[in-house]
């Protein structure tokens, strides 16, 4: 009877070290940011992934508008664009051709969705002698839509 106390909590004790070292409490693994906003008649969401771009590579973004009432229950005229900027860089657009006028199509229901899609390219210069030199050290991505206006900073990460 005296082992098994000894064995059981050993046991026990190791489950509750497995199980905090996989938990990610600083979220050092997680690379996308979210952030949103409602209106009461939409949801605006902006997204990126990850939260960092390298110099010589790209990152993702996605605005995301969510219906929030019916199309019918809409008092006043909503103007059915969103605009996304960057600064630091350029989006390149894959579900748009102009940044600054996106139509937004959605069906009139409740939870209907539109999402666009886009990829942040930070904008710099380089040289084999100088290496990389004229970028920002940090960006910004943003997404505009019925009043509402979403940012998310992105850092800017010189390659090896």
């Amino acid at each position: 009877m005296n082992n098994f106390l000894p064995k059981k909590f050993i046991s026990m004790l190791a489950l509750l070290f497995i199980s905090i070292s996989c938990e990610d409490n600083n979220n050092i693994l997680v690379t996308e940011k979210v952030v949103n906003m409602n209106n009461g008649k939409f949801q605006l969401t902006l997204k990126i992934d990850p939260d960092l771009a390298y110099l010589n590579s790209s990152t993702k973004v996605t605005a995301t508008i969510t219906r929030q009432i019916h199309k019918d229950s809409l008092a006043d005229y909503v103007s059915m664009k969103m605009i996304m900027d960057a600064v630091g860089g350029n989006l390149d657009g894959h579900s748009f051709s102009l940044a600054s006028n996106i139509v937004v199509s959605m069906k009139d229901s409740v939870s209907s969705t539109f999402e666009a899609l886009a990829f942040f390219t930070p904008s710099y210069s380089y040289s084999t002698t100088s290496g990389y030199y004229n970028y920002k050290s940090n960006g910004h991505v943003s997404a505009s839509f019925d009043g509402m206006n979403l940012s998310l900073p992105i850092k800017m990460v010189v390659p090896r």
